[in-house]
């Protein structure tokens, strides 16, 4: 079954599950972080803020008895761990030709859990001597501390370096810093890329978003930056263009020559950019979805355990006024997803090898027009592939998307002279 077909465990890199086309229900939010999506109690502050490390972290385990309800199910995505899960490489073997000459041909699994975030980049096969700490960038609120104190040089240090002194996954500090009553946006790079638009988005959502993006490493610093300044550029035509237009490229393919492109992980494009989901047209964020309602007793508050909506009855219950079968609704997207992507992925290798046959023998204006079009039409199927939600976050926009791909591979053959 593909990765995780319907992958609806929330992963690390699938805490942004939303379910596209959820309808006329209310969101349970206005976005004010006094207010959580789920409906569950603002968290009082604590009369007094444990102490933090020398990064400026108070760690989770600090928190642990001040609020044990969220600390217990915070700890709880340890469940959700690194074993077993889809070697993408096996499931897409058409994926070491697509990527080749580049670190994901050699290792690229479905990831785990926020809680294994260090273990996972430490254990990646993608990394080697010239890797630099901009790949810790969502890793650990240590790394996102030590940048918003020192600077974005702290981007361009060795990764070895840099990761020797990290201690801490994925934690309360990425969403709230050290205050658990407020939901702050701690990654400035990706705050700032939103612009003004913050203010049309739930903050709960911008801060699911911050490490769930597109992203890409800015040439002459190295920084982590975003390929947009609004929510408007947050479309794959819109990226496309936009790194097309700086003569950006994360690396070229070493049998066509083509300059290509990685796309990440862009869950929150997917759900609040270009043509928006219905999801995000209704207001909602991603915890509505993503952290149910808790009541124990600990009282009420947002359970911190990431989970898919489907695998949640709280939210399962809020949302069956409208739909009568929702986990079915969301099975048949995510199959019309996957069985097109897999298709597609079987036209980009044949044109990719077909290219590669033909590249000498190709008038330079010719070969470069080809190159475009294996750029374009991988990027295209590539944004789908890895937004982790095969199409339930905003279903319109995932196959106009392979629409886009197929229509670059069409025109592709045809310049080849390929049937």
């Amino acid at each position: 079954m593909k990765k995780s077909h319907l992958r609806t465990v929330a992963t690390a890199a699938c805490t942004l599950a939303l379910v596209a086309g959820l309808a006329a229900c209310a969101p349970a939010t206005s976005g004010n972080p006094e207010e959580p999506a789920t409906g569950g109690t603002a968290p009082e502050a604590p009369a007094e803020t444990p102490e933090a490390d020398e990064f400026g972290v108070v760690l989770a385990d600090s928190w642990k008895d001040i609020y044990p309800g969220q600390y217990a199910t915070y700890k709880a995505n340890e469940s959700n761990s690194p074993d077993g899960k889809m070697n993408y490489l096996e499931e897409y073997p058409e994926l070491t030709t697509m990527y080749a000459g580049y670190g994901f041909a050699k290792g690229y699994d479905e990831a785990a859990s926020h809680s294994f975030t260090l273990h996972s980049i430490s254990e990646t096969p993608r990394v080697n001597d010239k890797t630099l700490a901009n790949c810790i960038t969502c890793k650990t609120p240590q790394f996102t501390a030590m940048v918003n104190r020192e600077g974005d040089e702290v981007y361009a240090r060795p990764f070895a370096e840099v990761l020797a002194q990290m201690s801490e996954p994925i934690s309360c500090y990425n969403c709230h810093e050290n205050d658990p009553t407020q939901v702050v946006v701690t990654q400035k790079h990706f705050a700032n890329a939103i612009g003004a638009d913050a203010a049309n988005v739930p903050v709960e959502a911008q801060t699911c978003g911050q490490c769930h993006n597109e992203y890409y490493f800015d040439p002459d610093t190295k920084a982590t930056s975003n390929p947009y300044t609004d929510l408007a550029g947050m479309d794959a035509e819109a990226i496309l263009a936009y790194y097309d237009e700086m003569g950006f490229k994360d690396w070229e393919h070493p049998d066509t020559g083509a300059p290509m492109l990685k796309a990440q992980h862009p869950e929150f494009e997917t759900i609040y950019g270009g043509e928006q989901s219905s999801m995000a047209k209704q207001g909602y964020s991603c915890a509505d979805c993503h952290m149910a309602p808790v009541e124990d007793e600990n009282g009420e508050y947002s359970s911190h355990e990431l989970k898919s909506p489907l695998e949640s009855p709280e939210v399962m219950e809020q949302c069956s006024g409208c739909h009568k079968d929702l986990e079915g609704e969301v099975r048949a997207w995510q199959k019309e997803v996957t069985d097109r992507e897999h298709a597609i992925a079987a036209d980009i290798k044949r044109y990719t090898d077909e290219l590669a046959a033909q590249k000498d023998a190709l008038d330079a204006d010719k070969l470069a027009q080809a190159q475009q079009i294996q750029r374009r039409a991988q990027f295209y199927w590539d944004y789908v592939m890895v937004e982790n939600s095969e199409g339930a976050h905003n279903y319109k926009a995932a196959h106009a998307n392979l629409d886009k791909a197929e229509a670059q591979l069409e025109e592709g053959f045809k310049l080849l002279g390929i049937a």
